[in-house]
């Protein structure tokens, strides 16, 4: 529900779970709703209805509508022209099966009355708000690209990743979900941003599928679903731990490397089609985790560096001791780099060659 302010409800942004018709409608029905307007409409509608018209999330009752016109002083043609922007908007949700339809007594009726009388000026003006759609959907997409780009630069990669299981390993594909799913989230709802799991946010991603009426979330939730089930039971693999092949055990093998990317790809595509972000969407830091066991060329860099440090130092030294003239300081500096450098990059050539991807 909205916050009021000065005795109505406060103006909402647009937020995923609107329908492009209603909220419209909404939009209008908020700026009708001035000084003394709402406490007129309270006389018919209870104000959690009143918030969900204003939300986008309903259609007033008609007789609400035309009690809230005359409360403003409307003239015959601002009446008129709202109450058939009020048809337009109900026989589309009728035609589409959309859930959000109230149907209340005798309003069937006087739609059909409605229509059979200003049937042309009907026409005008669905041509009218669907222009009016089309302008606030590619706003809402402009807005929404800058965090959507933002959050791009943290997709999953390829490269299998080091874990004791699917959890571990799956850990960079939940985070950005996660991440997504708080774009649609609205401020007061992101608590425990960080402590979701991946079963919650692919209820959460299946939730869009409504929200957004992009019907691909829920089968990327499905897919999702069904492989990281697969993961967990076909992950595993029994090796031997020692010369004794009577010595085994399970080892979790990260063969959904790929899988994880293209998930990512396609989250970031639905989310750009569902383009209507919540309230002051923010795009949050990836959650702190143990990159030397998540990310295996990570960590194998940072003993790269330890290693060749190691290495450097006592060839360095061996080398000035085996010279009978004095070593400048700049010579002896020169010298530790390059080795360090050569090591280093012996070490980063092999690994490079030992990537998966």
């Amino acid at each position: 529900m909205p916050e009021r302010r000065n005795g109505r409800p406060r103006k909402p942004l647009d937020v995923a779970g609107v329908d492009p018709h209603l909220r419209e409608h909404a939009r209008g029905y908020r700026l009708l709703l001035g000084p003394g307007a709402y406490k007129e409409s309270e006389a018919l509608m209870s104000t959690p209805e009143i918030s969900r018209v204003c939300n986008g999330h309903r259609l007033p009752p008609l007789v609400s509508l035309r009690h809230l016109l005359r409360a403003r002083a409307a003239t015959p043609e601002e009446s008129e022209y709202w109450e058939l922007r009020w048809v337009v908007a109900y026989r589309h949700l009728e035609a589409s099966g959309s859930r959000l339809l109230v149907r209340r007594p005798g309003e069937a009726e006087e739609v059909l009355a409605i229509v059979e009388q200003h049937s042309d000026r009907l026409q005008a003006i669905a041509d009218q708000l669907r222009k009016q759609q089309d302008t606030t959907r590619e706003q809402a997409r402009l807005a929404a690209e800058e965090k959507l780009t933002q959050l791009d630069h943290s997709l999953p990669s390829a490269r299998p990743k080091n874990g004791y299981g699917p959890q571990a390993c799956w850990v960079d594909l939940t985070d950005y979900l996660r991440r997504l799913l708080l774009l649609f989230t609205e401020p007061r709802k992101r608590k425990d941003r960080d402590a979701a799991t991946l079963k919650e946010i692919l209820v959460g991603l299946a939730t869009l599928a409504d929200l957004t009426g992009v019907t691909g979330w829920q089968q990327l939730a499905d897919d999702i679903a069904a492989a990281y089930d697969a993961a967990q039971h076909d992950g595993w693999e029994v090796t031997l731990t020692g010369a004794d092949t009577s010595s085994v055990a399970e080892a979790y093998f990260d063969r959904y490397a790929g899988f994880r990317q293209e998930a990512g790809r396609r989250a970031t595509q639905l989310a750009r089609q569902s383009v209507y972000l919540a309230e002051k969407p923010v795009v949050f830091p990836p959650t702190p985790i143990d990159l030397d066991r998540y990310d295996p060329p990570r960590s194998h860099y940072r003993h790269a560096v330890l290693f060749s440090a190691a290495c450097a130092s006592p060839t360095a030294a061996a080398l000035w001791l085996c010279t009978d003239v004095a070593v400048p300081w700049l010579w002896a500096s020169v010298s530790f780099i390059g080795i360090f450098l050569a090591v280093l990059l012996c070490i980063r050539s092999v690994a490079a060659q030992a990537r998966p991807d």
